[in-house]
């Protein structure tokens, strides 16, 4: 009696053990889970090189850091199938002007485009070396004339460029209908951002000033 009893329970121990590897994949990583129905990002921040900040993902931001050239497509792959089509209201990449060359690709914008609703912005931040050289080495318009050519060979319409405190910033659009707004609150929408907006823009100008000001 006592070794049935023993059978039974390595049994139960056994079907527990199939069913913990079952719903993790079998590799440790949860698969079909109810976070990843959840997750539904409606912003992307991208931050390309060496960056002294740390991305931080939430239930609407889908946030990477991709510091080496090499793994940039396995990365973007698998991040970009996470993002819903017509479901991003905004993207933003990070980047300094010596990275350019190296880590800024058109396929990053390729990549994200089918998520990207019409007419919602693709914001490029190009950041000098450091808050101490903002002035005396700020970024040039012809620094950034491979992401400015990116942005249209990726289908964007790009809409303003400006500098700020040593940056540039190139602001572009997803060309195509917007769904559910009159011409009327359409053009009510360019005049004036709304305060979500606003307050986006000022925390991703906070986030650029930690991160000259750690550079320095």
């Amino acid at each position: 009696m006592a070794e049935e009893n023993k059978n039974e329970e390595n049994n139960s121990s056994e079907d527990d053990n199939k069913a913990e590897v079952k719903e993790d994949g079998g590799d440790g990583n949860s698969v079909g889970d109810d976070s990843d129905d959840e997750f539904a990002p409606t912003t992307v921040v991208i931050m390309l090189g060496s960056m002294n900040f740390e991305p931080v993902e939430s239930i609407d931001i889908l946030s990477l850091k991709i510091q080496d050239p090499d793994e940039r497509s396995e990365i973007i792959e698998k991040a970009s199938k996470k993002i819903r089509p017509n479901s991003l209201e905004a993207m933003h990449i990070l980047l300094k002007s010596s990275s350019v060359s190296t880590q800024f690709d058109k396929s990053i914008l390729i990549a994200f485009f089918e998520g990207i609703i019409p007419g919602k912005e693709v914001i490029i931040h190009v950041l000098p070396e450091s808050a101490m050289l903002a002035d005396d080495m700020a970024v040039q318009p012809a620094d950034v004339e491979s992401v400015r050519m990116g942005l249209i060979l990726a289908g964007f319409l790009l809409k303003v460029e400006e500098a700020h405190e040593g940056s540039w910033i190139l602001t572009a659009i997803k060309p195509g209908p917007v769904e559910d707004s009159s011409d009327e609150e359409n053009e009510d929408e360019e005049e004036e951002p709304t305060e979500a907006e606003k307050q986006e823009e000022e925390e991703f100008r906070k986030l650029i000033s930690k991160e000259l000001e750690a550079s320095d």
